[in-house]
């Protein structure tokens, strides 16, 4: 038996005295007892939407599987993709370079990177991807803000 299983109107009528239980009685006491109902409704709701939020925490992945819950149940589409998307290589210095161990060797003065420092940093700690649909942003952002930490920074982006 679920604790949170209760049947207003049929514990009203339990409640009540036998020789009371007439139509005209049972109409009038079930109009007293819809608010109580609708209240015991709203409770339920709050209750599920409680638990749906307890089962997840603030990981990429399972704040990733709540949006795609929420937001897009079918075709799952959206994604957290870390903001930065090259890792920075450490290059020695000259003085720090050792012969025996490494083997470099400039061929300019003026060497060519890899990576730009734009593409090495980024202002927001990880990017939201969405597809273009009709996902209600304001939303979309109190249940990111629910989730993830508030020093983390994201951005969202519709694909």
């Amino acid at each position: 038996m679920n604790i949170y299983q209760f049947d207003v109107r049929k514990y009203a009528l339990l409640l009540t005295p036998p020789f009371l239980r007439g139509n005209l009685f049972t109409a009038l006491l079930f109009a007293f007892c819809e608010p109580l109902a609708e209240l015991y409704i709203n409770f339920l709701r709050n209750r599920k939407q409680n638990l749906i939020r307890m089962n997840h925490n603030y990981q990429k992945f399972s704040v990733q599987q709540r949006l795609n819950n929420a937001f897009d149940p079918i075709e799952r589409r959206i994604r957290i993709v870390n903001a930065v998307q090259y890792e920075g290589v450490y290059l020695y210095t000259e003085a720090e370079d050792d012969a025996a161990y490494t083997k470099t060797q400039w061929l300019s003065d003026n060497p060519l990177y890899l990576r730009t420092e734009a593409e090495l940093t980024s202002e927001f700690d990880f990017i939201v991807e969405i597809p273009n649909t009709n996902i209600n942003l304001y939303q979309l952002r109190a249940e990111i803000d629910f989730y993830i930490l508030p020093s983390k920074r994201y951005e969202i982006v519709i694909i």
